[in-house]
């Protein structure tokens, strides 16, 4: 009968951390690098039980384990009302991306956006790296001829 070792004052997510390191025979340092994440950003999860992952944290730690995001939330206690099934790691670069614009440039992306949607085509897509795009006018984003 084989017997977990826990580790007192570690959160569940911690503990799990430590567990899924030591049934794969890996380190935290490669775990660390195989989810992207710095060396101190897992072991801080480990020895900081307070400490809440960041939603791109636990897509990442997600990608590198083959577990649902969803179960990294849920046992850091992060979980929110957000449609879990919705989140991707596209969805969280483009939310940083977007953190780090100036306000005008945020309006600026998120017309461009509308105008995307209002297409119902996916003319950007098919259209990348192509000199036959449509081209976005001030029309298309919703303002003036």
């Amino acid at each position: 009968m084989s017997q977990k070792k826990q580790h007192k004052g570690i959160s569940l997510l911690g503990q799990w951390l430590l567990d899924y390191v030591a049934r794969h025979n890996v380190t935290l340092t490669e775990l660390s690098r195989r989810a992207g994440l710095s060396q101190g950003t897992l072991r801080s999860l480990i020895y900081y039980p307070d400490r809440l992952p960041t939603l791109e944290t636990c897509l990442h730690l997600s990608q590198a384990t083959g577990q649902p995001a969803t179960m990294f939330l849920q046992m850091s206690g992060a979980a929110t009302a957000l449609d879990f099934e919705q989140i991707n790691l596209e969805r969280a670069n483009l939310l940083r991306i977007y953190d780090q614009l100036s306000p005008p440039s945020q309006h600026l992306l998120i017309e461009i956006a509308g105008a995307i949607q209002r297409t119902g085509q996916d003319w950007a897509i098919q259209s990348l790296g192509q000199k036959n795009a449509p081209e976005v006018t001030s029309d298309a984003l919703g303002g003036p001829q």
